[in-house]
């Protein structure tokens, strides 16, 4: 309605003389907002759910999914740099391709095809373009000693896999699978069902969160978890998620047991404060402020 008006040359009606919002229609949109429902947010899945996904993977489609929550876990990846995704859900993102993934030994780069690629000590991920127009931004991880979990090692595995597919290229998404005589992807619905199905397997019991509150933001979402439990650094769980400001708290989940780990010990270590005294305001008839005329 607002835009016929304008392009009739007429004001905005939803507007009042100051160009805000009218009062009639901000109580009304005020009222909308306090009887929508609390948004449901996805809940963080700790890594023994990616761990789960190795002991579900018998085909290569469920190899796959193993490989790239895993190693999307290590980035905090978004579903749409490395999945198959509705345009909904799409934004602004590209998808990473196989061109963005580098790997070093000793500090210096090994190319895709070699036969010793996992056993590089780093990968550095390159976002091209991402959600808030930021483009080329590196992300670089190290080696760990865990058998499975090894960014440098997962990422080998997919580049490895996907190289091997007829037809592939630097250009091809790390969604990429081989099925049906072809290159399919990984889309963000399969990815749910896997994860979906690796927290049922362990148990609500154990896990405290059921299948259904679960989905491809979880991953992104236990990736802040994790580094927040693992005392890394503000500006490191921003820098490794991407996050351009503190934004990634809300992927912090209050209601993980851990979260206060250790918070109430370090509450009680200062049983006594001092409080300053408050400085007293000058007077408003103080002839040195400005605006106030001496007497």
């Amino acid at each position: 309605m607002a835009q016929t008006f304008r392009e009739n040359d007429r004001s905005n009606p939803t507007r009042d003389e100051d160009g805000e919002l009218g009062r009639l229609l901000s109580r009304q949109f005020r009222s909308f907002r306090n009887s929508d429902p609390s948004p449901r947010q996805q809940k963080a899945i700790p890594i023994l759910v990616l761990v789960e996904l190795s002991k579900l993977s018998f085909t290569e489609s469920q190899r796959s999914i193993y490989q790239l929550a895993n190693g999307a876990f290590f980035f905090a990846m978004r579903s749409c740099e490395y999945l198959l995704v509705s345009q909904a859900e799409k934004r602004r993102t590209d998808v990473v391709r196989l061109r963005n993934i580098r790997f070093f030994r000793a500090g210096v780069e090994m190319s895709h095809d070699n036969p010793n690629l996992t056993s590089a000590d780093s990968v550095s991920i390159t976002f091209e373009w991402q959600k808030k127009d930021e483009r080329s931004e590196t992300v670089t991880h190290l080696s760990t000693d865990h058998p499975l979990l090894s960014p440098p090692k997962l990422w080998a595995t997919i580049v490895k896999r996907i190289r091997s597919y007829h037809g592939s290229n630097d250009d091809t998404p790390v969604s990429a699978v081989w099925r049906n005589n072809r290159i399919e992807h990984i889309s963000s619905k399969e990815m749910i069902q896997a994860l979906q199905a690796a927290v049922d397997s362990i148990g609500e019991d154990i896990l405290g969160i059921k299948k259904e509150d679960i989905g491809t933001h979880s991953i992104r979402s236990g990736a802040a978890m994790a580094m927040y439990l693992g005392d890394c650094p503000v500006f490191s769980i921003m820098m490794i998620g991407r996050w351009s400001s503190d934004a990634f708290l809300r992927y912090i989940r209050k209601q993980v047991e851990q979260f206060s780990h250790n918070i109430s010990k370090r509450m009680i270590q200062n049983q006594f404060f001092r409080h300053i005294p408050d400085v007293q305001p000058v007077s408003r008839l103080d002839s040195r402020q400005q605006n106030i005329r001496a007497r």
